[in-house]
């Protein structure tokens, strides 16, 4: 069996996911490792992600407090357990066309959710947050590519992608029903 199987040093993701907040935070420039990093996390389907790619964004997201607050989506065939990190989008339209208006749709109110994070919890240990990977996209695009390619860019800043962990506490659930 020939299964992608992606693979970090603890140094390694140490680095991307540094690089990853310093991108949106400090307007860094994006590292090839962490560009490969993105690559294979968008192309990669749900079965083949494995612990490499959570421990970054563990990392990630227990230190970045980002600065919008969006209404995101999740569409899904089934609800998965709490803290699970996955793809949200902020286009509703994206997560229809996704889920072909079949299984769950999560939506989570990044605004309620983040109200009280920076005041109860300290970076490095923040629960309810979430990473705006399109904008990151939408800088490599703005300045020449930054070594992602024009047709990646084009495919994948359109579904508007951000990571976050599922909590349904802070989220609502809807199943999709399909019109006839």
């Amino acid at each position: 069996m020939n299964e992608f199987q992606y693979r970090l040093s603890q140094n390694q993701k140490t680095e991307i996911a540094q690089n990853l907040i310093d991108i949106l935070h400090r307007d860094a420039d994006i590292f090839d490792s962490t560009v490969t990093f993105i690559c294979n996390w968008m192309r990669t389907g749900p079965d083949g992600k494995r612990k490499a790619f959570f421990d970054v964004w563990d990392i990630v997201l227990k230190n970045y407090l980002p600065a919008t607050r969006p209404i995101l989506f999740r569409t899904c065939g089934r609800i998965s357990k709490n803290g699970k990190i996955a793809s949200f989008t902020g286009r509703l339209e994206c997560a229809r066309r996704i889920s072909e208006s079949s299984g769950f749709l999560i939506i989570c109110d990044t605004k309620e959710t983040l109200e009280y994070e920076e005041r109860f919890y300290k970076l490095g240990s923040y629960k309810h947050t979430f990473y705006p990977l399109v904008n990151v996209l939408i800088k490599a695009r703005d300045s020449g590519g930054s070594g992602f390619s024009e047709s990646f860019l084009d495919e994948f800043i359109g579904e508007d992608e951000y990571i976050m962990r599922i909590n349904l506490g802070y989220s609502c659930s809807f199943k999709w029903v399909k019109n006839v």
